[in-house]
């Protein structure tokens, strides 16, 4: 009964914060892309982010992973430090995901639904087909399996990642930022398809390290 109790909370908060994040995006950069967006429906949703809600469930009550709630129980230093590791970790095994889902195979059958999204819209970013997104959901909760944050870091984490997806897919106000994944270098991912470039999600250096990064 717990479980179905987190569960219903998690996908009708995520799901709410889908919209307002979207239109707090939009209205701040003063854009209007719902108009001409596709949006996922709930049941798609559910669907889409079940295994993560699984994985949240299962970290925020301790059950598994290294969550901890006192300040105390670490260093002021390692919990200064602790979110720039758990976003390093997270792109790196988005990077390593997401190369993966652009495998011929796996790319027609099933990464493609998210890349029909041309040009992308700050709506785009939660599109895509159920296998997909359950797969590189896995890397934006599995570093609390594996290295200690406080429990308020990381919601504020994973707030954050909703949060750079609407900026990465906003196609209208291109930037150029140094040393981060912008939404230049992951609207430019959208254009090329299945051979593609700027795989990571907050930083370029995976992609240069492993030279498949591009500007223009």
């Amino acid at each position: 009964m717990e479980f179905i109790y987190y569960f219903m909370l998690l996908s009708t908060g995520d799901y709410s914060l889908y919209f307002l994040s979207n239109m707090a995006y939009e209205k701040i950069n003063k854009i209007d892309s719902i108009k001409n967006a596709d949006i996922l429906d709930f049941y798609d949703w559910v669907i889409g982010n079940a295994i993560s809600y699984v994985f949240i469930y299962l970290i925020y009550t301790q059950k598994i992973g290294y969550l901890y709630v006192n300040l105390s129980e670490y260093t002021i230093i390692y919990t200064v430090i602790s979110p720039f590791a758990y976003l390093f970790l997270q792109d790196f095994m988005f990077y390593i995901l997401h190369r993966i889902a652009h495998i011929p195979f796996l790319y027609k059958r099933i990464h493609y639904v998210h890349h029909k999204q041309r040009p992308p819209t700050t709506w785009s970013g939660r599109i895509s087909h159920h296998i997909d997104s359950n797969m590189e959901n896995i890397a934006f909760t599995l570093p609390a399996m594996i290295m200690p944050i406080n429990q308020y870091i990381w919601m504020i984490c994973l707030i954050f990642t909703f949060i750079w997806g609407n900026y990465l897919h906003d196609s209208t106000n291109r930037d150029s930022l140094y040393l981060l994944n912008d939404n230049s270098d992951h609207c430019l991912h959208h254009y090329y398809g299945e051979n593609n470039y700027n795989f990571a999600y907050y930083f370029n250096y995976w992609d240069i390290i492993f030279r498949t990064y591009k500007k223009t």
